[in-house]
């Protein structure tokens, strides 16, 4: 017997249908409909109609019930994931920072409160903002320890994403650290691999692929998720095996076309560098560092940048890729001081190259 499955915008027409004939557009019943369109529009990337719609939707919902009214709280968050998408970074940010101040201040432990916050740091991270999410992820973390426990699902959801941040600061002993208890009182195996497939990542960010990599290529191949694929991928572009971290990024990144996945793509990008595609990654590397979706001087494009320089190094444009790599080296000294992991390798790129 065939499976239906679901079609968004045949939903979306039929509730559009629905709307035109009610009597009232801001009733509670218009107004779930309404709220329903902008979760199908989200769900489906059109983000052009949802920041349209959650524009119209949130004004909507302060006129019946207030800044503070649960529906126009979640009705500015999508508004502000919609602005990210379309590029509006710095809008998305301070809309999302006024939305997490109300959740906050109205009802700080709730769930929802959690919730946003997670999405907060996040944008932050999109913005390329990681103290000030390092700072909201103490909050949230603070509060769903106090509420629900060291190994809730909204606490561990909130120490992973610290873990992400911390690594992309290249703090890795803090990382390590903090995603050693992500393992202690797992709710199921696939849990506590998750936490030990990131704990030998970190080790292959500090130095140690080459050892870490048996290990993990057991896990991946246990599991076969994109999460433990992708760290593969990661380890293995480390210790030297750039043409497998290729193929396994483009599984990745084919299990979930929709995502906007920079990390992945500019990762994917310098593997296939390392293994001799340079026309696959100058193409991909170009799109991180045009894409509107990340503001000027991430450092996503920054890496995207190097990957640039160090393919016109190989086609033998020398001074054009001292002249980027330099510029690149300046940014992530910027956004991350002048230790940092990846400072350090690029200048070391500049210098021997």
């Amino acid at each position: 017997m065939a499976l239906f499955r679901a079609n968004p915008a045949a939903e979306i027409a039929k509730l559009r249908k629905k709307l035109a004939k009610a009597a009232d557009p801001e009733s509670p019943e218009s107004l779930a409909m309404r709220h329903r369109i902008g979760i199908l529009l989200v769900e489906t990337g059109d983000w052009p109609a949802a920041e349209e719609h959650y524009t119209e939707l949130a004004d909507a919902q302060v006129r019946v019930a207030g800044d503070q009214h649960p529906g126009t709280l979640g009705a500015w968050l999508n508004l502000a994931m919609a602005k990210a998408a379309l590029g509006q970074i710095e809008d998305a940010v301070h809309l999302m920072e006024s939305t997490v101040d109300i959740y906050e201040a109205v009802s700080p432990d709730d769930p929802a409160t959690m919730q946003a916050q997670l999405v907060l740091s996040e944008m932050y991270s999109v913005s390329g903002e990681y103290d000030e999410a390092l700072d909201v992820l103490s909050r949230h973390l603070n509060a769903c320890v106090d509420k629900f426990g060291e190994y809730h699902e909204l606490t561990i959801a909130g120490a992973r994403r610290k873990v992400s941040v911390l690594r992309t600061l290249g703090r890795y002993d803090e990382a390590g650290s903090l995603n050693s208890g992500l393992s202690r009182k797992p709710r199921d195996d696939y849990e506590r691999d998750s936490a030990r497939a990131v704990g030998l990542l970190i080790r292959a960010e500090g130095g140690e692929a080459k050892t870490v990599q048996y290990k993990v290529r057991e896990l991946a191949e246990q599991y076969r998720t994109p999460e433990f694929i992708e760290v593969l991928a990661a380890v293995l572009l480390r210790a030297g095996e750039p043409a497998e971290a290729a193929e396994l990024y483009r599984a990745v990144l084919s299990a979930q076309p929709a995502a906007q996945q920079w990390g992945p793509a500019a990762e994917l990008a310098r593997a296939y560098l390392e293994s001799g595609q340079l026309d696959a990654a100058e193409t991909l590397a170009g799109e991180i560092a045009a894409a509107d979706g990340l503001p000027d001087g991430h450092p996503l494009k920054l890496g995207a940048r190097a990957t640039l320089a160090r393919v016109a190094r190989e086609r033998g444009r020398d001074a054009e890729a001292d002249r980027e790599l330099a510029a690149v080296a300046a940014g992530l000294t910027e956004a991350f001081g002048p230790k940092h992991p990846d400072v350090v390798e690029v200048s070391g790129w500049l210098k021997k190259d």
